[in-house]
């Protein structure tokens, strides 16, 4: 069972209106090589870019929100007592606290900045640097009072396109006795490779994009950044840890590679037109030394403007599966030279 990159080319014909004249469209159907779940490239889907007009009052002071400087002590709540006597964690410009609506036993928020609005391109590496180390010390600290917290993630969601509830930039973290869907899918077939083959498929996934070099970006220390053969959103970019299991294997340095290529893959999103993402970084289950590895995935959501649509529909929610615009093969060309220059570093 090696890894294969399927691919199905489909071609839809229809009669133009007022003529007899035909035109044809293409599909491709890709299938993940992981998981099986399988992605539509199809031509005339296309997302809104941003537009300034819709940004205007969402950049300027909200004397409401509670991630402000002027509010934050005194509005979010502390973490529990039992996991750490200081109440939130602070690292740089990031404060880590407890999230008010806890989508896992221990989700937390973890605010970038006090300024209330970021460019894409304005999520420098050390903002990132900061708010990642923050948030792997809140994991640290919970599971050393919690041995039945095994499963974690790093999460974004940057304004409202992507599901952000404010603005104010933050990301959220995940600890919980149990894994997501997509945590527990991913598990499942990286034993199932592994029990096939007896290695590693992040690994082996690694090594074949590599030498295909057509989905490849770049190699930052012992991180590989690359495009998704079936991607699940638009303008997918995907990283992978090939020595790390779980987050808490993550180093110092990896958190400055991580927090690097993230800055870059954000200013590309910005030069493109887009200003929401979303933005995973998964783990294996904590204390097991298996078949997994740290990945992250991260894609544009539609951008804010005065009358955005969503960009998923019954295919995405119902379906699970992706209908986007470009190729990966496309994105990663574009994204290549962020990587290649000095922007982001």
């Amino acid at each position: 069972m090696a890894i294969k990159f399927r691919c199905e080319s489909l071609l839809s014909r229809f009669q133009n209106p007022g003529d007899e004249s035909c035109s044809e469209r293409k599909l491709e159907v890709r299938f993940d090589p992981l998981l099986g779940t399988s992605a539509r490239i199809a031509e005339g889907v296309k997302l809104p870019t941003s537009a300034d007009a819709a940004l205007v009052s969402f950049r300027a002071p909200d004397p409401n929100c509670p991630f402000c400087a002027e509010r934050i002590d005194r509005v979010t709540p502390l973490i529990a007592t039992e996991i750490t006597l200081a109440g939130r964690i602070r690292v740089g410009d990031t404060v880590l606290f407890p999230n008010l609506v806890p989508y896992s036993r221990y989700a937390a928020v973890a605010v970038f900045t006090t300024r209330h609005w970021l460019e894409l391109r304005d999520f420098t590496p050390a903002l990132i640097v900061d708010n990642l180390a923050a948030s792997l010390d809140y994991i640290r600290t919970v599971t050393k009072v919690d041995a039945d917290a095994r499963f974690c993630a790093y999460n974004i969601n940057y304004l409202y396109p992507s599901g952000g509830s404010l603005p104010h930039p933050h990301s959220q973290v995940y600890v919980d006795p149990f894994p997501t869907s997509m945590m527990r899918m991913q598990h499942a077939s990286v034993m199932a490779y592994w029990d096939a083959n007896g290695r590693c498929f992040w690994n082996d996934l690694v090594s074949e994009e590599t030498e295909r070099a057509e989905r490849m970006i770049s190699r930052e220390g012992s991180i590989f950044w690359m495009t998704p053969f079936a991607p699940i959103g638009f303008n997918e970019v995907r990283a992978v840890l090939c020595e790390r299991a779980t987050i808490l294997d993550v180093s110092s340095v990896d958190i400055q590679e991580l927090a690097s290529g993230i800055s870059r893959v954000l200013a590309w999103y910005d030069s493109i037109g887009y200003n929401s993402f979303n933005l995973a970084l998964y783990s294996g289950e904590l204390g097991k030394d298996g078949a997994d590895r740290v990945n992250l995935t991260m894609l544009t959501r539609t951008a804010m403007v005065p009358f955005y649509r969503s960009d998923s529909m019954y295919m995405e929610r119902l379906h699970w599966e992706a209908a986007l615009d470009r190729t990966p093969e496309e994105v990663a060309a574009d994204v290549r030279q962020y990587f290649r220059s000095s922007r982001g570093a």
